[in-house]
């Protein structure tokens, strides 16, 4: 998957070598690959003075792990620090933002699960939650629970709603 990622990126000007520098330098690419965070890493062959969308291309296609990181150093730059910190939600701020007939979509980081958080909130307000976790052949679950979740008044709570 690495080297089609980056057949991938010699189609960019910024790498158009990127192939050819690999395989000439190979074991001192692979020392950098095998670090344990290699995004803060100084990157092979003049790599590391490239910008930071750029930089974030180049761990994309070594390192898809470490993608977040990269991509959060990279909003900083854009954007501004505050808005590549992680914020700690306020469910019932959500609640009252929300309306009943609109989802609210959360975009996880790796390891946080704000299921209690919402199930929480359910006993609060006096209502239900249903969760059901998404995979494989349950999406005729999912329909039937968000059916019931419409025609009953509770929260239907979708996990892991990913490819």
């Amino acid at each position: 998957m690495t080297w089609l990622n980056l057949v991938e990126l010699t189609k960019l000007r910024h790498f158009q070598y990127i192939v050819q520098q690999v395989t000439a330098n190979d074991k001192t690419w692979k020392q950098w690959f095998d670090k344990d965070a290699p995004e803060e890493a100084s990157i092979p062959d003049g790599y590391n003075s490239l910008d930071t969308f750029r930089k974030l291309l180049m761990i994309r296609a070594w390192c898809p792990d470490r993608t977040v990181t990269q991509s959060r150093k990279y909003i900083a730059a854009s954007l501004g620090a505050r808005f590549a910190e992680p914020i700690i939600l306020n469910y019932e701020t959500m609640l009252s933002e929300s309306r009943a007939m609109s989802p609210m979509i959360c975009f996880l980081s790796t390891g946080s699960d704000p299921t209690p958080y919402i199930e929480q909130l359910a006993k609060k307000v006096e209502n239900k939650c249903k969760a059901i976790s998404m995979g494989q052949g349950q999406e005729i679950h999912a329909r039937k629970l968000l059916a019931s979740a419409m025609a009953d008044g509770f929260w239907a709570l979708m996990q892991n709603c990913h490819d």
